[in-house]
């Protein structure tokens, strides 16, 4: 079994070491067998109209200072944060802790209703597996969950994981968790999803998030979700993704249609 976690947390935008604060109390309060925590996305800075260098530094020592906690207590901590050396800042997952400290893939879709890619550089290539002690794994971020040509190179590369941080507002909270089942179902694999609590300010509007976080099993079927204690604890088996892909055979059929893509590399 596989212990895995997720923290749907209050994310405070720009208050990079209360939101430090939050994780790191968290992760000490976690029982010594959970093995991966999601956090939401960005969650050192939340969205800002811009990005200054002090910030961005303070967020990269806030990934530092996280990344050696993770190692101390055996676990892998994902999510996104600023990050690159452009005048914008990519919205970067970072994997850290004992998966090693890597960046494996930039938001390539922006938000265009809410103009992200005013605040926020896109990314250019395709998400990546990372290999982990607990299997492997992909990250999307949030509003990737929509586009299933995003998505769907966590199944050409058959990881075990998608994980998918977000702030993902109530409004729209029910689709969310839809797209997080379908997501599984049609890839045939856990996906462990973080969507942030709390409110936060966009131009004259204030958002509210519903503070959700799902872990779905191959089968598109709900496994654990977010408790009282405001973090969501479950149980992985890891059987289940070898038995679903057994029993229905996607990726085989796929070839034998000739829909399998002649080049799944994650560079793009």
């Amino acid at each position: 079994m596989t212990q895995v976690s997720a923290l749907p947390f209050d994310v405070r935008p720009g208050e990079v070491q209360e939101n430090l604060r939050v994780v790191l109390e968290t992760l000490e309060s976690l029982p010594d067998v959970v093995q991966l925590l999601l956090l939401p996305e960005k969650w050192t800075t939340s969205f800002l109209p811009a990005f200054s260098s002090n910030l961005r530094q303070q967020s990269e020592e806030a990934l530092r200072v996280v990344h050696q906690a993770a190692e101390k207590r055996g676990l892998v901590v994902v999510g996104s944060a600023p990050g690159g050396d452009e005048e914008k800042p990519f919205n970067e997952i970072h994997f850290l802790g004992i998966a090693g400290s890597h960046r494996p893939y930039r938001k390539r879709l922006l938000f265009s209703p809410t103009g992200e890619g005013r605040q926020i550089a896109r990314g250019t290539a395709h998400p990546q597996v990372v290999e982990t002690p607990l299997g492997s794994m992909m990250a999307v971020v949030c509003y990737d969950l929509r586009f299933p040509e995003v998505t769907r190179h966590a199944f050409y590369q058959e990881a075990d994981f998608l994980l998918v941080p977000a702030q993902w507002p109530t409004p729209r909270a029910k689709l969310f968790d839809l797209l997080v089942k379908a997501r599984a179902a049609e890839n045939q694999q856990w996906v462990l999803a973080c969507n942030r609590a709390g409110s936060a300010p966009l131009g004259e509007q204030l958002l509210d998030f519903p503070g959700t976080a799902w872990l779905v099993n191959p089968s598109g079927q709900v496994h654990a979700e977010v408790g009282k204690d405001g973090v969501l604890r479950g149980e992985v088996k890891m059987s289940q993704i070898e038995a679903i892909r057994k029993q229905i055979p996607c990726a085989r059929d796929l070839k034998q249609a000739k829909l399998w893509p002649e080049i799944s590399s994650p560079q793009g």
